[in-house]
């Protein structure tokens, strides 16, 4: 049987004594009711992860002391997904199954058709809401990784992030399928740039293009721009992990 599983940021682990607060103190001491001499599990999202027995809970703070650690290397790939921001819903979804699939990143990015349109301050409480989201899902599957969360940019600051292979669906006649588009040797990064709904337009693409992202197609069929991200994580999992 797995253990509770709570998350404590890598910048606040001060071994061998890890100290929750906020909502996962609430969540352990408040919601599941645990007690001292319970055991549980804490992990920082980026791939450790300690067994601690509980020493003191409070309404503010568990303390714990961890009784054995394990770090599990990251991917020999890492996958940076950067989805054009879509609906609330379906986004959040989206995040959550980026989790489970193991993206290292994603790098939400605005553009023409994009329907969301956040100023600064309600930015920064959906990056806490969706980091938040996300950590509940890695918590759910038992990942010990946390794919880093940035805030919206533009398209035009997007294409120019920074990685050994770009991928972007799209439909072309230059497109071909995302098996034929991997390299003879495994790259070290990738990174896939998803429409929103309706699509890039036509100049968002020739951008996309000019800055070195290869077209792909993920099959006939039409997928939703949420679908399109998952699938495209699925497959690059499958091929290089």
């Amino acid at each position: 049987m797995s253990l509770p599983r709570f998350h404590l940021p890598a910048a606040d682990w001060a071994t061998p004594h890890l100290t929750l607060t906020g909502d996962e103190a609430q969540h352990c001491g408040r919601v599941m009711r645990k007690q001292p001499g319970d055991v549980i599990e804490i992990f920082d999202g980026a791939g450790r992860v300690a067994v601690c027995e509980i020493t003191h809970v409070s309404k503010s703070e568990v303390l714990s002391k961890i009784t054995s650690e394990s770090r599990l290397a990251p991917f020999q790939t890492s996958i940076h997904l950067l989805p054009a921001l879509i609906k609330a819903e379906p986004f959040e979804w989206l995040l959550e199954k980026a989790v489970e699939l193991g993206a290292a990143s994603v790098q939400p990015v605005i553009t023409e058709r994009t329907v969301i349109h956040l100023d600064a301050a309600q930015t920064e409480k959906k990056l806490a809401k969706w980091r938040r989201h996300m950590i509940e899902s890695a918590k759910q599957c038992h990942t010990p990784f946390i794919p880093e969360l940035h805030a919206p940019i533009s398209l035009t600051a997007g294409v120019k992030f920074q990685a050994d292979l770009k991928l972007i669906p799209a439909l072309s006649e230059h497109s071909r399928t995302l098996k034929l588009a991997l390299p003879a040797s495994r790259p070290k990064s990738v990174a896939v740039m998803i429409g929103p709904e309706g699509d890039f337009t036509t100049d968002e693409e020739v951008q996309a293009f000019a800055a070195g992202f290869l077209p792909i197609t993920l099959g006939p069929l039409v997928l939703r721009a949420e679908t399109a991200s998952i699938a495209t994580l699925a497959i690059l999992g499958h091929e290089l992990r």
